[in-house]
């Protein structure tokens, strides 16, 4: 049996027995994943019902008239306190009783009956929550009451709506072969299969060389016939896996969120209606191979280089936020971007993942992709094998 394969087999079984990586790999992605999604999603879509029945109290300043705004204002679920200072509305702004101020016009009524604008000046708190859901609902009216004039004003003139839309632009969704539930997963599942890819495997990777440093094993370890090479291979490949188990179960993770019917009650109809042929479940798996490679070689030469799990650790830190950053801007990525994106490694595997589940796969954007990830996985684990070949950095502590 060649030893790399042994030193592979014993390394994975050694991980496979560690509770926490089955927890953070297995456990966390289909359990907690699921969970915090439902969670966040019940408590967004509470928040907006809160919003939307909740009674708000203003103070409106109206010099001259304004008697069928206030009555609208009313009706649409605000408590109004009128106010003639506007220094008196400002103090109670600020200390809460009123969640914004309303000024009209002093020539407000004449102004609407006249068919001129009436202006109507809106205060609030940009750091109060009510405050801004009050504007939101301000703004939602004024355009409401808007429309109701121009239709009061097009009658007088015996005109028709017609007259304020010389155009009319009918958008029509035409049938495709992924459904509309595949862009919302194009969003969200790249983002989380390249951090779960990586952080599921960060605990193991530092505990197979530096962990192994700090207890004092790696010279046992040296002793074998096994050479160094075999030795590092057995390990990265240990790390590959777990890399490969920890992003495919993340993805489950994710596809169980909402394919569910809590996931599609919680967030919507349209969450729930996502596809995932197997040829596309094969890309998203090849994809995943130079990722995982690149991430398990750059793993494994912190891992090499630290004399310890605490220094790894340190080393995490900076690290994290260039694993973070393309993930982040994965979210934003378009699906059809230039060619110069499959330069960037993470972000290229990322917009992979967005082409593959929404249908819009660039043959020559993927082919790119793969061969700049692979040559960066290439370049990685050659660092980390020469890295552990040296023995003033593989015995130091």
């Amino acid at each position: 049996m060649n030893r790399t394969f042994v030193v592979f087999w014993k390394e994975l079984r050694e991980v496979l027995r560690d509770r926490r990586v089955l927890f953070s790999t297995v456990v966390s992605p289909l359990l907690l994943t699921p969970m915090l999604l439902w969670g966040i999603g019940a408590m967004v879509r509470q928040r907006e019902e809160s919003a939307r029945k909740v009674v708000i109290p203003i103070a409106v300043i109206a010099p001259r008239g304004g008697e069928e705004f206030v009555t609208a204002l009313e009706k649409s679920g605000f408590v109004v306190q009128r106010v003639t200072e506007r220094k008196r509305a400002e103090v109670m702004l600020r200390n809460r009783q009123v969640k914004a101020v309303v000024l009209l016009d002093e020539q407000f009524d004449e102004r609407l009956h006249n068919e001129s604008t009436a202006k109507v000046v809106v205060l609030y708190d940009p750091l109060n929550d009510s405050s801004r859901d009050a504007v939101q609902r301000l703004k939602a009216l004024s355009d409401h009451l808007s429309a109701e004039w121009v239709q009061r004003r097009l009658a007088r003139r015996f005109i028709g709506r017609e007259f304020t839309q010389p155009l009319a632009v009918v958008t029509q969704a035409i049938q495709t072969e992924n459904p509309t539930g595949n862009l919302i997963l194009s969003i969200i599942l790249p983002y989380v299969i390249v951090l779960s890819a990586f952080f599921g495997a960060v605990s193991p990777a530092f505990d197979l060389i530096a962990g192994e440093k700090e207890r004092g094993t790696i010279e046992t370890l040296l002793a074998t016939p096994a050479s160094r090479r075999q030795m590092v291979w057995g390990k990265f490949l240990t790390v590959v896996v777990v890399c490969m188990v920890a992003a495919i179960f993340a993805m489950l993770g994710m596809l169980l969120a909402f394919a569910t019917p809590a996931g599609s009650r919680i967030f919507s109809e349209q969450v729930g209606k996502f596809s995932l042929s197997l040829p596309a479940f094969g890309v998203l798996l090849i994809t995943l191979v130079p990722l995982t490679v690149f991430y398990s070689a750059v793993l494994t030469i912190i891992s090499t280089f630290a004399r310890n799990q605490k220094e790894a650790q340190t080393y995490l830190i900076p690290l994290s936020t260039l694993i973070v950053l393309p993930a982040v801007a994965s979210m934003f990525a378009r699906t059809e971007s230039g060619l110069w994106y499959a330069a960037v490694p993470v972000l290229n595997s990322a917009i992979i993942i967005k082409q593959v589940l929404t249908g819009i796969v660039e043959p020559s954007f993927v082919a790119l992709s793969l061969l700049v990830s692979c040559l960066m996985a290439a370049a990685t684990l050659q660092i980390a094998t020469r890295l552990f070949e040296q023995e003033t950095v593989l015995l130091s502590s």
